[in-house]
């Protein structure tokens, strides 16, 4: 008897970035109330407002890591505090009671960061993060597959990074 498993890191980023999209347009809805607001009040805006992004990745680490595989540079965690740069963008992340990481995305060079700009960042290291959870997914089931009862047959990857794993169950008989 043997089980496959088979690690889709595109069905996870697809979701999430779905999600984190959803987020950039009430994040935007918000920035519009607030500028609405300012303007009854008589009000001005200060500058290009940052754009924030709630996602659902929490483990540093990796989160670190998938930042300098997209090319982020100068990448710095401190507690519940994450720095990167990349394209031109300073991004500060904060880690909230829950564990989940919020980004800030705000241009380097002062102008205002577009939504689809922060869009496409998001997706970006989305798709990073999802790629270093997989491989770490992949190594706890090889270090763990003969303590659980199994062995692993065989691992295949295949173009899209779609991981399938071939584990036959040890006869104990």
């Amino acid at each position: 008897m043997s089980v496959t498993l088979i690690l889709i890191p595109a069905a996870l980023a697809a979701a999430t970035a779905i999600s984190a999209a959803g987020g950039i347009g009430a994040l935007s809805q918000l920035g519009r109330e607030h500028e609405e607001d300012e303007t009854a009040t008589g009000g001005a805006e200060s500058g290009p407002r940052p754009i924030e992004v709630r996602t659902r990745m929490k483990d540093p680490d990796l989160l670190g890591d998938a930042l300098r595989d997209i090319g982020a540079t100068a990448v710095r965690l401190d507690g519940d505090a994450l720095s990167a740069a990349i394209d031109g963008v300073e991004l500060d992340m904060t880690r909230s009671e829950d564990g989940v990481w919020a980004a800030h995305f705000q241009r380097a060079d002062g102008r205002e960061l577009a939504e689809s700009e922060a869009a496409d960042l998001v997706a970006r290291l989305d798709a990073a993060y999802a790629l270093r959870v997989q491989q770490a997914v992949a190594a706890r089931i090889r270090d763990r597959a003969a303590s659980a009862g199994f062995e692993l047959v065989s691992e295949s990857r295949d173009q899209d990074d779609t991981v399938t794993m071939v584990l036959d169950v040890k006869d104990y008989a």
